[in-house]
């Protein structure tokens, strides 16, 4: 490899020569290779920590969310059921209203 840096890069990292593009090949599915080995590039996430408190905060409040749709869907069956003469779920107890005249 050449070792004159260009004026601008991190240390440590050489451009690569002519001589040094036979090392680089392709398989069929355009994967890359360097040298016979694989090359694979990993992007991983890293969040700050007030990043984290809100993602942390909004997970539990999709949570909670969700649980409460749940329960308003389970409340209006039953409602939807009991109106129906259909007694699988608990109905509420039906007071007597007074007759119209």
């Amino acid at each position: 490899m050449n070792e004159t840096t260009p004026a601008g890069w991190p240390p440590g990292v050489t451009p690569i020569g002519i001589k040094d593009l036979d090392k680089l090949g392709l398989n069929a599915r355009n994967q890359l290779f360097w040298d016979g080995k694989r090359i694979e590039v990993r992007n991983r996430l890293d969040l700050t920590r007030y990043q984290k408190v809100v993602a942390v905060a909004v997970s539990v409040f999709a949570v909670l969310g969700a649980m409460g749709g749940f329960v308003t869907g389970f409340n209006n069956a039953s409602v939807f059921l009991c109106a129906r003469d259909i007694s699988w779920l608990s109905c509420p107890v039906q007071v007597g209203l007074p007759a119209l005249k």
